[in-house]
């Protein structure tokens, strides 16, 4: 199974660039050679390259009314509607949909909870705190997928 990593984010405006941070780390690791990470940074377009993939986890911050720093697992059919709030300009969910139309893959949305989306270059300590859970659950969810 092809697995497509794609950390979204801005690192200009702190905690928004909290998937971009997870992507970097992920990065160093040792990961099997079917992932892909991707640093997709603010850009919508990045999506499109990943339709060939058979299932994409996307890092982003998400608003959803938890305490900074909640690491929220979320599939597409959860973040319906307005439930998911990205912190960008396009919808994640429509950039998402867009995206895979010719092969829908299957999406694991892994938002987290920020505390400042103001300019600055590092993350908050509650979200910089939050990101070992989140590269945990990647690496959970890739062994998950070596079994299927």
């Amino acid at each position: 199974m092809r697995t497509a990593i794609v950390g979204v984010g801005n690192i200009l405006m702190r905690d928004d660039g909290v998937g971009v941070h997870v992507a970097r780390e992920l990065t160093s690791l040792d990961l099997p050679e079917s992932v892909e990470v991707t640093d997709a940074g603010t850009s919508p377009d990045a999506a499109f390259a990943l339709t060939s993939a058979d299932r994409i986890i996307v890092v982003d911050a998400a608003r959803l009314g938890g305490s900074p720093g909640t690491v929220y697992r979320l599939t597409v059919d959860d973040a319906t509607g307005d439930k998911l709030r990205s912190c960008h300009d396009m919808g994640l969910i429509q950039t998402l949909r867009t995206a895979s139309v010719a092969v829908p893959p299957k999406i694991l949305i892994l938002g987290v909870e920020p505390a400042s989306v103001d300019w600055g270059l590092e993350l908050t300590a509650e979200v910089a705190a939050s990101v070992p859970r989140v590269i945990e659950i990647v690496q959970e969810e890739l062994k998950g997928s070596q079994c299927s």
